[in-house]
């Protein structure tokens, strides 16, 4: 039965799910360049939007505490089409200079692999989990944020590359796909 049909015929429509996970990159919807308005844009003939499950200023530590809340497995929940992991921009902030937020390098890659095998235990396969790198950081721009706030330049793009590199790893070994903003911005 085409969709048509059913939706013509009462049938319940049951729509494709996409979750997307992050911090305040993928929170804001009101920026048209914001991965959830993109996506939104892209599903938006006649699907509802995919859910955000976005936590502005969140790290992967807080995150992986948070996503068996939003996913588990058993009925009532339709698996979802795809889950987008986007963290990487607070755990790199500098240790020194944002503590709060900042999460080691080894512990960041840990925290995605967690996540990922987390989906997994709860029947997600592995083909509908799509890691996203931290995109670059303007530091000049970044900067003159942070002053704005009171406080120091407290991320350099150098160690958000890093970053970005242990996402792309992780993706490999634990053989999901990756959407390396990194590299394309």
């Amino acid at each position: 039965m085409s969709l048509c049909e059913r939706a013509a015929s009462g049938s319940a429509l049951l729509w494709p799910r996409v979750l997307l996970f992050g911090d305040s990159i993928t929170q804001v919807p009101a920026a048209p360049s914001a991965a959830s308005a993109c996506v939104s844009e892209q599903s938006r003939r006649g699907s509802p939007p995919p859910h955000r499950a976005p936590r502005a200023g969140y790290n992967t530590r807080w995150a992986k505490i948070i996503l068996p809340r939003l996913i588990r497995k058993g009925p009532g929940m339709e698996n979802p089409v795809a889950v987008t992991i986007f963290f990487g921009a607070n755990d790199s902030s500098l240790k020194d200079e944002n503590p709060k937020q900042h999460v080691p390098l080894d512990e960041y890659s840990a925290n995605l692999r967690d996540m990922v095998q987390y989906l997994r235990s709860v029947d997600v396969p592995r083909e509908r989990v799509i890691l996203i790198t931290p995109p670059p950081l303007c530091e000049a721009a970044w900067e003159k944020e942070c002053v704005l706030k009171g406080c120091k330049l407290n991320r350099l793009n150098s160690v958000v590359g890093e970053y970005a590199n242990a996402c792309l790893q992780v993706a490999r070994d634990c053989g999901t796909d990756v959407l390396d903003l990194w590299t394309l911005m």
